[in-house]
């Protein structure tokens, strides 16, 4: 109950797409993952004081300590939660992530002197900006920085993080303003609805007299707070005090040798209201577990056991899920209601000692029963009592859940099978943000790994002729990139180019070729020749406007020498910024060649929407040209190309018969082992000498 995670509701707020929505709320649930040490040390100072005191060691410098040191920490919550959520934001919107994170510190600060420091109310209002401020603060930061006006450095001469620092100066004062503008709307609505009355109107509960009530009325509200997605306990922090003080009397009253006068404090919330987390939801668990045909539901449920056991539940919350879930809003309500009534009724009748003690909301049941409550067995006997309750309460609304899936089942006669659509959302909704971390941050460190060995290795490109069919001459080159280690092995692109690709660095890659092919055009130029060079270009850098701008200055230097290859699959990626981009290389006099058609994502619709100029045909459609079949699916695609006015460039030739085959249709490139394998620059001359020679003697 003790982590903080944001809802779903927010993060549509901030991206309106499925992907997005998934991308931003990943980052919102690792965000608030970071913080767990953090918050798991804050509850460790309260229990280990608890802990003093349930062995008697009066040691009062020690334990005014933990709680200034708790209370220190937990006025930094705020920085803690603005920087741990901005930094897997700067990470979704591709930001440098150690300046996000400072810059949104600096923005709780301003915040925090906007707001004052006159009571818990303002503290209250400061944690929810904490919470909230990134999910605005690092959108516009991203799109700021993209902006022409903010690129004070567009070069790397001084490093990276010097070029990422200064480009984040003027986008980081413009979002300051931002930031001031809203803490001053906030402040100004505070003050002008008395927010700050209201909450300080909850210091005011009569926990002594009105036990129940206040029992109720607090975990009525953590309940509604955390089923529309908002950290119930944080958000009722004005309510929390006057249930420490409760707690304080007590403690005060047993350490005279009397007895404990209030029942209701927050180490009974802790203790017999809570178990399991905001909704006492490992009852629900063990109904799961124990009940529940849903195999995905079980699995969620014997996942967050561990986590449950501390009264941490945001595995049910966002797996099952219970947030905006109607069908277990009833029990996730009245089940800690319950708790509260029972409770009351037996720490009033003696039958279990009243807890005087600090629990914190994340300490371990059991333990925390028997700490809290001096040592007295009947603690942990009413605890298990609570959770077998809740357990009951729980096991009807599993069962119709049960019910209400299995009449959604759809039977289909035919292939006697049955398709289950809870079943697939489950498994969608059951994602384990623990894990993702994991295993993200795994593949982060695999990647690193890969990539610290692309330090010591040598990247050079190697070129494959392209002849003209009916004149036999060279009429272009694709060029290649290839890497060489220390010992001289080479690996080709499909050895590591997927590693570039979750890197993220393929524009790197693609704007690394363009540049050393315009310069091996201009040495080419020297000598005399002038050989267009096609270069293969991904999405990424297709879908990026400076990337792009960046290539545009590079070909500018050997007109209509650099051609580009692009995948079907690119295509499809962002149709607009797509065509843009074509558009502008068109400007610049590249052609725009569609590589490997006629396979993955084809369609004869990219033809129209998109300006081409030569299709590539895949070497696939050659190696078939030995059956009939092939043949009429390689002519359909001749035909097509000849239809449209577009040139036809075949790659994959290797043998005289396929040569033969392709050189009788119309003007055709021909690439292909039957001419030549990739070759280095410097071997081209001689190449070019000898392929001229075989040519006048066929003729």
């Amino acid at each position: 109950m003790k982590t903080p995670l944001m809802n779903s509701w927010l993060v549509q707020l901030l991206s309106p797409s499925l992907p997005r929505r998934s991308g931003a709320l990943s980052a919102l649930r690792d965000g608030m993952l970071w913080l767990v040490p953090c918050l798991i040390l804050s509850n460790i100072l309260i229990f280990a004081s608890s802990l003093l005191d349930f062995f008697s060691l009066d040691e009062p410098l020690l334990m005014e300590g933990l709680h200034q040191l708790n209370g220190w920490l937990t006025s930094l919550y705020p920085y803690f939660f603005a920087a741990s959520i901005s930094m897997m934001l700067a990470i979704y919107w591709r930001l440098p992530r150690p300046p996000i994170a400072i810059l949104n510190m600096a923005y709780i600060a301003v915040t925090a002197q906007i707001l004052g420091h006159e009571g818990q109310a303002e503290a209250t209002l400061l944690l929810f900006v904490g919470l909230t401020m990134p999910l605005y603060s690092v959108p516009l930061l991203s799109k700021l920085e993209r902006m022409p006006f903010a690129r004070i450095l567009e070069t790397e001469l001084a490093g990276k993080p010097v070029k990422d620092s200064m480009n984040l100066m003027l986008p980081g004062a413009l979002v300051a303003a931002v930031v001031a503008v809203v803490a001053f709307a906030l402040n100004a609505l505070f003050n002008y609805f008395e927010f700050d009355i209201l909450l300080n109107a909850f210091h005011g509960m009569d926990v002594e007299n009105n036990p129940i009530e206040s029992g109720c009325t607090f975990a009525a509200l953590n309940s509604m707070f955390w089923f529309v997605g908002i950290h119930g306990y944080y958000a009722l922090t004005p309510m929390v005090e006057p249930l420490i003080t409760a707690l304080d009397i007590n403690r005060t009253a047993v350490l005279a040798g009397g007895h404990a006068p209030n029942v209701m404090s927050l180490s009974t919330l802790s203790l017999f209201v809570f178990v399991g987390g905001a909704g006492a939801t490992l009852g629900l668990s063990i109904a799961l577990i124990a009940f529940s045909k849903s195999k995905m539901m079980r699995v969620i449920a014997i996942t967050s056991i561990p986590l449950g056991l501390f009264n941490i539940n945001e595995l049910l919350l966002f797996g099952l899920p219970i947030i905006f879930n109607p069908r277990l809003f009833l029990p996730f309500l009245f089940t800690p209601l319950v708790n509260v009534v029972v409770t009351v009724l037996v720490l009033q009748m003696g039958l279990v000692a009243v807890p005087y003690t600090l629990a914190p909301m994340s300490s371990p049941i059991i333990i925390n029963a028997y700490v809290a409550t001096g040592g007295d067995i009947s603690a942990i006997a009413l605890q298990l009592f609570i959770i077998a309750l809740n357990v009951l309460i729980y096991l009807p609304f599993v069962r119709r859940i049960d019910n209400q899936a299995k009449q959604q089942e759809v039977y289909i006669p035919s292939l006697d099978t049955t398709f289950t659509r809870r079943e697939e959302e489950a498994y969608v909704l059951s994602v384990d943000p623990v894990r993702e971390a994991l295993l993200r941050s795994k593949e982060m460190e695999d990647t690193h790994k890969s990539m610290a060995l692309f330090s010591n290795r040598e990247f050079y490109l190697e070129y494959q002729p392209q002849i003209n069919s009916i004149t036999q001459k060279v009429v272009g080159m694709e060029a290649l990139i290839r890497v060489r280690d220390q010992r001289g092995n080479v690996e080709l692109p499909a050895d590591f180019l997927h590693i570039f690709e979750k890197a993220n660095m393929m524009s790197d890659i693609d704007v690394w070729v363009v540049k050393n092919s315009v310069a091996q055009c201009e040495a080419w130029i020297r000598e005399g020749l002038e050989i267009p060079i096609s270069v293969n270009i991904t999405s990424p850098t297709l879908t990026n406007a400076q990337k792009v701008g960046d290539i545009l200055l590079l070909i500018e230097r050997v007109p209509g020498l650099i051609h580009f290859e692009i995948t079907e699959d690119t295509l499809i990626q962002n149709e607009i910024m797509v065509g843009d981009s074509i558009r502008r290389l068109h400007e610049a006099g590249a052609r725009v060649h569609i590589d490997d058609f006629g396979t993955g994502y084809s369609s004869l619709s990219y033809l129209n929407r998109f300006d081409i100029d030569a299709l590539k045909i895949d070497q696939s459609f050659v190696a078939a040209l030995s059956n009939e079949k092939g043949q009429k699916v390689f002519n359909g695609l001749i035909a097509i190309a000849n239809e449209l006015d577009i040139k036809i460039i075949v790659e994959g030739v290797e043998t005289k018969e396929q040569y033969a085959y392709v050189s009788q249709k119309a003007d055709v490139e021909v690439q292909g082992w039957y001419f030549s394998r990739a070759i280095a620059a410097n071997d081209f001359a001689s190449f070019n000498i000898q392929h001229t020679a075989t040519m006048n003697a066929n003729i």
